[in-house]
């Protein structure tokens, strides 16, 4: 059967999306000390600010504030944040990164984006040029998909 551009699209969409849910699922890097990714999601919403709210960084990441507190709490265990709960609001806890986590969120960075450099030079030119359009646009595809259907 010959398989057609749509078909190859579809198989390779699939593989994308499987990647990603294994990805946010395993325990790689935290196995060594690092961050999953998460928890890298996570807190990256921390990385250019002093302290953020749960409610925040778990909108930001894209999850419950359910599961932000369960990987805070493995966070917190680890030292690598600290949670506040506010003078004026006992609800509200705020998050910050104590030195050792900001240490290791920079690492975390630079491991990322020099695997992500290293691919991209990897690519021939022709897909380098529209390799930032297509994952702009395959990143809007995904949060279509992932809204739902519209009423």
């Amino acid at each position: 059967m010959e398989r057609s551009g749509t078909h190859d699209f579809l198989i390779g969409f699939d593989a994308l999306a499987q990647a990603v849910r294994r990805a946010r699922g395993a325990n790689g890097r935290s196995a060594d000390g690092g961050l999953t990714l998460s928890q890298y999601g996570l807190l990256e919403g921390l990385g250019d600010r002093r302290a953020a709210r749960v409610q925040e960084l778990a909108e930001e990441a894209g999850i419950s504030a359910s599961t932000a507190t369960r990987i805070l709490d493995a966070l917190e265990r680890r030292g690598i944040v600290r949670r506040t709960r506010s003078n004026r609001d006992r609800r509200a806890v705020a998050v910050t990164l104590t030195e050792h986590g900001e240490d290791l969120l920079r690492a975390e960075r630079d491991w990322l984006r020099g695997r992500q450099r290293s691919f991209y030079a990897s690519l021939p030119v022709e897909e380098q040029e529209i390799a930032p359009d297509l994952l702009l646009r395959l990143a809007a595809l995904i949060d279509q998909l992932a809204a739902g259907p519209e009423e």
